[in-house]
């Protein structure tokens, strides 16, 4: 689709292209999961490989979006290309299944990890103090965004600076005080070898998400044949070489055995490096970091529920919008009130594995639909097309699939249940539809 169909001027160079992509991918993950990937790698060197792995997972994912974004740059993005390829009963269970396996326990993990850290700043607060502090924040974010998009896009403005100052003072001032010997501590029972880097980088994934939020732009980027791919490549390169140096801060300035289970990892290192000062300017840096993300997912997952509802792929009322406000409230409502449930019933690692899972084995649909519209719809206009298809497409789902199903059984089932609930889901919706016709 060129830019005279689209009405779009295309204005966004490389450089922009790159910024726009790294200040998407770049955000809470980083600040929450250095600690889970240690523990699940056990020693420095498959921690790093497993930062990589991820990396390399998500520039694949990110160039099957470069050709299907352009060819097919309808509000709804996935569920619409998985519904072109898999018919409706697959974009409706791909979109139930991303907002309750995926957008609905990132919410609550996004809300636990704000309290987590903002703990650190008030000392005494206890486990179900850290939940009610969550729960705080889902319902004002929850107000906030049914009130008004403007509102919530003014706040998620305000708190995007925060992330990359914290970021850059820990990796700075950590290069200054860092350690040999504590690149050298292990985790003693941690998985070893292959298992240990795929394990670990699982969590890893973590802070590699929102990379097609670029590739939803292709209309706006110049020369976007050449200019969106090399962006993609190159954007997410920094994001691996940024998540390195950060995790290499943070190991170098705590030790490794230390950092591995933590919480908190990048506080952890701003107080080993500026001591209290530290701990409060790096513990804010990462609560706005952490609170712009979960105002974005807020604002930002509804509209996909609302999308599917306007065409015809979800419950009427999803599509209803607020007769005040114009916002899509009753999705907003959904998903932050099940996320409450989610806060007061799952861990943080617990979260992490369910929404990891499903939103990466989803991701592996999303390239599996790339597959099949190249058979299926050959005349489609493609702007983009994937380099080095298909072994790239094949090497991507491979390659993601191999680390999610280092998963544990019990934390795969509660990821595949909540996935589930698309099939009963799915029926009633269908029953309803003819009832109402």
């Amino acid at each position: 689709m060129n830019a005279q169909e689209t009405g779009l001027k295309r204005q966004i160079g490389l450089f922009g292209a790159v910024s726009i992509l790294v200040g998407a991918v770049i955000g809470s993950g980083i600040f929450m999961t250095p600690g889970t990937v240690a523990a699940a790698a056990g020693s420095f060197g498959p921690f790093m490989i497993a930062w990589v792995l991820a990396g390399a997972s998500g520039i694949l994912c990110a160039l099957v979006y470069s050709e299907l974004a352009p060819a097919m740059p309808e509000a709804g993005g996935p569920y619409v290309y998985i519904t072109e390829a898999f018919g409706k009963p697959g974009g409706f269970v791909y979109g139930w299944s991303m907002t309750i396996g995926n957008y609905i326990p990132l919410v609550a993990m996004l809300a636990t990890g704000f309290a987590t850290n903002f703990a650190k700043l008030v000392p005494g607060i206890t486990a179900t103090g850290i939940k009610m502090i969550a729960s705080a924040i889902i319902l004002a974010l929850m107000i906030l965004n049914i009130c008004g998009t403007k509102l919530g896009s003014t706040v998620a403005n305000i708190f995007t600076v925060g992330k990359l100052l914290a970021l850059i003072l820990v990796i700075v001032g950590g290069f200054f005080i860092l350690s040999p010997e504590n690149f050298t501590t292990v985790v003693p029972d941690a998985q070893t070898g292959a298992s240990g880097v795929l394990s670990a980088a699982f969590p890893a994934f973590l802070a590699f998400g929102g990379y097609y939020q670029l590739a939803y732009m292709a209309g706006d980027i110049k020369n976007p044949e050449k200019t969106l791919p090399r962006a993609l490549i190159i954007g997410m390169v920094v994001v691996i070489a940024v998540n390195i140096l950060i995790s290499v801060a943070c190991v170098g300035t705590v030790g490794f055995a230390a950092l591995a289970g933590s919480e908190t990892p990048v506080v952890d290192a701003g107080t080993a490096i500026f001591g209290t000062a530290g701990t409060v300017i790096v513990t804010i840096g990462a609560c706005v970091s952490i609170f712009g993300a979960l105002n974005g997912g807020i604002m930002s997952y509804p509209r996909v529920t609302f999308s599917m509802s306007q065409h015809g792929l979800m419950f009427k009322s999803f599509g209803r919008l607020h007769s005040k406000f114009n916002t899509p409230y009753v999705p907003t409502l959904f998903i932050c009130l099940v996320a409450l449930v989610f806060v007061w019933t799952g861990s943080f690692s617990t979260l992490l594995a369910i929404n990891v899972f499903a939103g990466r084995i989803l991701e592996c649909v999303v390239c599996l639909s790339l597959l099949v519209l190249r058979k299926k719809r050959p005349e489609l206009k493609r702007p983009l097309k994937m380099p080095g298809y298909p072994v790239t497409t094949i090497l991507a789902i491979a390659i993601t699939l191999a680390i999610c199903l280092t998963c544990t059984p019990a934390q795969m089932l509660k990821s595949i249940g909540l996935m589930a609930t698309s099939i009963p889901a799915y029926f009633i919706f269908r029953a309803i539809s003819k009832k109402s016709a």
